[in-house]
C-alpha cells in the first residue's frame, strides 16, 4: 500500500482542479481565447491526474481482467502529457498578443513532436515501445521510453526560449511566473524519471496552475481591458503601498490625448476606442524599460510611472513618444492626427507627499493643454 499517500494527494489535487474549472467556466469571459487556453489547460491537467491515479490503482496483479483498461490508460496518459507544455506555449504566445497590433504567428514545426509522441503511445497498446505490460498485469517502461521526456523537456525548453525572445512584452511578474511554471515542471518531471514511486509531475504541475491561475485573477482585476495597460485600481494600489517601497526616485508624467473629444464626435465610440489602444500601443514602445507601470487613469488619461530614473532619461522616453507619434501620423492614412500634452514631476520617498506630486504632473499637463489651445487661436 505504499502508493496510497501519493494517490491520495493526487485525488486531493485533482477535486482541486475541479472546483477551480468550474469557477473559471462560470466567472471568467470564456471569449477570451487566454482563458479559454487556461481552462483546456487546467482540464487536461486534472484529466492526466485522473489518468495517473487510475494507472497506480491498475498496476495490480490481481486485476489481470483490467489489463486492457490499463493500457488504454497508459496510452491516453503518454499521448496528453506533452500536450500540456505546447499549448503552454499557445497561452504564452496568446498572452503577449493580448493588446498588440502585429500578431506572432504559431510555429506549426512544434507540432511534430506531438505527432511522433502520439504515433509511439498509440503503438504502444500491441508493441513494446513506450511501454508494455506484463502478463502479470505490471506496467514497465519500454526501451524507448525516452521519447517522452525528451519530448515535454523539448516544449519546456521551447516555452523559456519563448519568454526570453518576447521578454520585452511581459511584465516583472509575469516573467517570473511563466518562467517558474516551466523551471518547476522540468525539475517535478526529473524527480519522478529518476524515482517513479513518486508521483510529482502531475502534482508540481496542479500546484504551479493554482498560482497561475491566482495571478490571471491578480491581473484582471487591474488590468484596462480596452488598452492592455494597468487600470485606476492598479493606480490606487501602488499608491498606497509606495511609502513601502524602497524608491530614490519616481518621475509621475500625466499624459492627455489632445483634442480626443472630437475623434468621438466626428468618427465614433468604436474609432474613439481603436484610437485609445493605438495611443498605449505607443506607450508601450515608447517606455521600454522594466521598472515602469502604464496606466490608464480613465477616458484619454494615462499616467506613467518610473521607479529609480534620472530626469535626463524620462525626458528622453517623452521625445521617443513624440517621435513615435509624428511616424505614425505620417505613416498611418487617419483622418485625425496624434497630439497630446504632458505634465511631468519627481517624487522622492525621503519628504514628500505623493499625492502632492501626482496633483503637480496633473496640473503642468493642463497648463501645456491650456497653453497649445491659446497658441492654436
Amino acid at each position: 500500500m505504499a502508493f496510497l499517500s501519493p494517490v491520495q494527494v493526487n485525488i486531493v489535487l485533482f477535486i482541486l482542479l475541479l472546483i477551480l474549472f468550474g469557477h473559471t467556466y462560470f466567472n471568467m469571459n470564456r471569449k477570451n481565447i487566454t482563458n479559454r487556453l487556461f481552462m483546456w489547460i487546467m482540464g487536461l491537467t486534472a484529466f492526466a491526474i485522473m489518468l495517473e491515479i487510475l494507472s497506480v490503482l491498475l498496476n495490480n496483479p490481481n486485476l489481470k481482467q483490467f489489463m486492457v483498461v490499463q493500457k488504454m490508460v497508459n496510452v491516453l496518459g503518454f499521448t496528453v502529457t506533452p500536450v500540456i507544455p505546447f499549448l503552454g506555449y499557445i497561452f504564452s504566445k496568446e498572452w503577449v498578443d493580448r493588446y498588440q497590433k502585429e500578431k506572432i504567428k504559431l510555429n506549426k514545426i512544434l507540432l511534430l513532436p506531438l505527432f511522433i509522441n502520439g504515433i509511439m503511445a498509440v503503438i504502444s497498446y500491441s508493441i513494446n515501445v513506450l511501454f508494455y505490460v506484463t502478463s502479470e498485469n505490471i506496467y514497465e517502461r519500454g526501451p524507448l521510453f525516452f521519447i517522452l521526456p525528451c519530448v515535454s523537456y523539448f516544449y519546456f525548453g521551447y516555452n523559456i526560449y519563448f519568454i526570453y525572445e518576447q521578454r520585452k512584452k511581459f511584465s516583472w511578474w509575469e516573467l517570473r511566473i511563466f518562467n517558474l511554471f516551466y523551471i518547476a515542471a522540468g525539475v517535478f518531471t526529473g524527480i519522478q524519471l529518476v524515482y517513479s514511486s513518486y508521483l510529482t509531475i502531475w502534482n508540481g504541475t496542479a500546484m504551479m496552475i493554482v498560482i497561475i491561475y491566482i495571478f490571471i485573477l491578480n491581473d484582471q482585476v487591474h488590468r484596462d481591458r480596452l488598452t492592455g495597460l494597468e487600470n485606476y485600481s492598479s493606480y490606487e494600489h501602488y499608491i498606497e503601498n509606495v511609502s513601502f517601497k524602497k524608491i530614490d526616485k519616481l518621475f509621475i508624467i500625466n499624459i492627455d490625448i489632445d483634442d480626443f473629444k472630437n475623434i468621438n464626435d466626428q468618427y465614433g465610440h468604436n474609432e474613439g476606442d481603436e484610437a485609445l489602444k493605438m495611443f498605449a500601443n505607443l506607450l508601450v514602445e515608447s517606455f521600454p524599460l522594466r521598472r515602469k507601470k502604464l496606466i490608464r487613469v480613465g477616458g484619454d488619461e494615462f499616467l506613467i510611472l518610473l521607479e529609480g530614473e534620472r530626469q535626463e532619461i524620462a525626458e528622453n522616453y517623452i521625445r521617443n513618444l513624440n517621435e513615435n507619434i509624428e511616424a505614425y501620423n505620417k505613416t498611418e492614412e487617419k483622418p485625425y492626427e496624434f497630439k497630446f500634452s504632458y505634465g511631468m514631476a519627481c517624487y522622492s520617498n525621503a519628504n514628500e507627499n505623493i499625492h502632492d506630486i501626482l496633483k503637480c504632473a496633473d496640473q503642468l499637463m493642463y497648463e501645456q493643454k491650456k497653453s497649445r489651445k491659446v497658441e492654436f487661436y
